[in-house]
């Protein structure tokens, strides 16, 4: 039996290439025309990465030397093709392949439908769908008769070209979008409920993804990072900002050298939250009004499995209540990939985490009972966040390798696992199809 892939993304890829190397069966669907995933459809032209592209790159397959530190839309989608191409992989993804259906089934195998109505029996699904797709769009209170898009549906400044542009959001794109808006259109002003950490792309020339802190004690860390701030960004009040309400990291950060730059030429005006709207009038939160033609929520998304049954939906929020970062302690053959926030580069991180993956899946093979109770008997917790340092990510790994699971495995005793089947739908034809 082979196993499914469901995205052709950075993660995606990453995990058919495991599953090459490690010679286990598989079938690729990728819903859209072409490789890249959110780097092909979800981003703006003028967009830039805020990690450099030491974090970016898989370890196998590194960046030519001629990108820049910070990459842009089309470098992003020439280095995924050519390790796609490199590696054979694109032969295997079958595209405008969309999967509307997974469903366990008897022996521990999952049924797979697609939209065009065939179906498919795997030993299991490795989930690559991503987690920047399902828009999540502010709760505006009244009647806005302007223009309202969220920041996926922004491509280019055209777009903004002189209007009265209002953004919704403390992120990387309500930053980029903002300081876009600061460049071309009549005024720019930037909502915000809550002030958030605001970090610079490099720290003396030198990008933050290039740092290194070795043997840096964990107590020393968050000082060592409000150090930085404060010599970068220096204090919110300078910026008529309030204080953070929160943390570095209890959020994820922004990333943006452009941010202070408009804020303090005055080209961005801070607002708090939206009390109201009517017509092209915003009433805030401070009881001041503005007139806009155009709205920008960049309030994130929904992490969405529209394929699964209820049952298979664990979620709370944005986090995904799993084991391992991965699976289920009752489900043989379900794996999630790259669903979390991860601050740093996913590129070397979805590289290593889709060998852990392969690992789980030989000891599943093995032993025959669902890797996620193996991790749950070793003292793992299911996910209490979606937001993760890949430095945490990493740590994990190291501990867990092949063989402390399947010792663990094979000590504890138990009966054969058999996954529950869950809800049925058929979408079309229930027709076998094999790629």
């Amino acid at each position: 039996m082979s196993y499914l892939v469901i995205g052709a993304g950075p993660c995606g890829l990453a995990a058919a290439k495991a599953l090459k190397d490690a010679a286990i069966l598989y079938d690729h669907a990728e819903a859209d025309s072409n490789i890249g995933g959110n780097w092909l459809h979800g981003v703006y032209s003028s967009v830039y990465t805020d990690a450099c592209k030491d974090v970016m790159q898989y370890p196998e397959w590194p960046m030519p030397g001629d990108y820049p530190d910070f990459l842009s839309q089309e470098h992003m989608l020439t280095y995924l093709n050519h390790y796609a191409d490199h590696f054979d992989l694109r032969e295997k993804i079958r595209f405008n392949t969309k999967v509307v259906w997974i469903e366990a089934i008897e022996n521990n195998l999952w049924k797979v439908s697609f939209e065009n109505g065939s179906s498919n029996v795997y030993a299991g699904v490795i989930i690559c769908n991503g987690h920047h797709w399902d828009m999540k769009f502010a709760d505006l209170q009244g009647n806005f008769s302007g223009e309202y898009i969220h920041s996926k549906q922004y491509l280019a400044p055209s777009q903004l070209q002189n209007k009265r542009v209002l953004v919704i959001g403390t992120g990387n794109s309500a930053a980029d979008i903002s300081c876009e808006a600061a460049r071309v259109s009549h005024c720019s002003v930037l909502s915000m409920k809550d002030s958030p950490w605001i970090f610079p792309k490099t720290f003396m020339g030198v990008p933050l993804g290039r740092i290194k802190l070795k043997n840096a004690p964990a107590f020393l860390q968050p000082l060592m990072i409000k150090l930085l701030l404060k010599l970068s960004f220096g204090k919110h009040a300078l910026y008529n900002l309030p204080p953070p309400a929160h943390k570095p990291f209890e959020k994820h950060p922004t990333v943006s050298e452009e941010l202070p730059y408009y804020l303090k030429h005055g080209r961005i005006t801070i607002k708090p939250g939206i009390s109201r709207t009517e017509n092209k009038t915003v009433w805030f939160n401070d009881d001041s009004s503005m007139e806009f033609d155009l709205i920008v929520s960049a309030t994130g998304y929904h992490l969405s499995f529209p394929f699964l049954p209820g049952e298979l939906v664990r979620k709370q929020g944005q986090n995904l209540q799993c084991l391992g970062y991965c699976v289920y302690p009752d489900y043989k053959g379900l794996f999630f990939l790259g669903w979390q926030q991860v601050r740093g580069g996913i590129g070397s991180l979805a590289s290593a985490f889709s060998q852990v993956i392969i690992d789980l899946i030989k000891l599943e093979e093995t032993t025959n009972r669902p890797s996620g109770e193996v991790l749950q008997l070793m003292g793992n917790t299911v996910s209490k966040t979606h937001l993760y340092g890949s430095k945490d990510i990493f740590s994990w790994i190291a501990k867990h390798p092949y063989a402390r699971l399947i010792i663990k495995a094979k000590k504890e005793k138990g009966a054969l696992h058999t996954n529950k089947p869950t809800c049925a739908f058929q979408p079309g034809s229930s027709g076998i199809r094999m790629f």
